[in-house]
């Protein structure tokens, strides 16, 4: 695929415990990166490599981010694949993990860049969190797991999906490069929550289904008797 552009950086694990033997970070055309990339050991099958994935309730995993073509699935595994291979058996201070060369992206305007958005506001959140968004990126590559958050006085923002490290410190697992794009994504995606807000179908949570029943037995007791006892005379009749 000629019109993409990877920038690949493999991070060989020298002493695997598991079957991942090195993590990975990949931006594409200078506008989106995706860390947390992994090369895995399939035994017989041999090395392939995976997105960053997330677990849902049902214990079933789905990519956070990825690339929408199977052709650039199969070129992000086969460059990633390649740097594994030159890195992997030099020691750690010839691996050459430089600094990424920000220029381009910089320099790219956010609204050269095709974005789709999708919103799902939660009907009955429990917590900051008011919706979760996808983004896709020309047509190329996307984003799952963006979160609307609000942000109490501050108001709402936009969360890139994150994981935590041994530390206990956040990191975005996939990201806009550039802070133009950033900042069009937030734009775009509050204006669709807004939108889409409006029509979600809201459920009531506990509290509020005990309140409204406790509310219509309060206004069946207070029905004098006289008129009940004409109800229940028009409907023997």
């Amino acid at each position: 695929m000629s019109n993409i552009n990877l920038d690949v950086r493999v991070y060989p694990i020298d002493e695997p415990k598991g079957n991942t033997k090195a993590f990975a970070s990949v931006s594409i055309n200078d506008m989106l990166a995706i860390r947390g990339v992994r090369i895995v050991d399939g035994g017989e099958k041999g090395l392939f490599v995976t997105m960053p994935q997330s677990k849902d309730k049902e214990n079933n995993y789905h990519d956070i981010a990825f690339p929408l073509t199977g052709d650039l699935r199969k070129e992000i595994s086969a460059v990633v694949l390649d740097e594994y291979d030159r890195t992997a058996n030099l020691a750690p201070e010839l691996r050459g993990y430089e600094a990424p060369d920000m220029s381009a992206a910089n320099n790219a305007r956010a609204e050269d860049i095709k974005l789709d958005v999708r919103v799902y506001p939660l009907g009955d959140p429990k917590g900051s969190t008011k919706a979760f968004a996808s983004v896709g990126f020309d047509d190329i590559a996307a984003i799952r797991g963006i979160r609307v958050v609000d942000g109490g006085e501050k108001g709402l923002f936009v969360a890139m999906p994150q994981s935590k490290d041994s530390e206990g410190d956040y990191h975005d697992i996939a990201f806009p490069l550039s802070g133009d794009l950033r900042k069009e994504i937030t734009k775009t995606v509050l204006g669709e929550f807004e939108t889409a807000e409006k029509t979600v179908e809201r459920k009531p949570s506990l509290e509020e289904g005990l309140r409204n029943g406790a509310m219509k037995a309060a206004e069946h007791a207070a029905v004098p008797r006289e008129s009940a006892a004409k109800s229940r005379a028009g409907v023997l009749e």
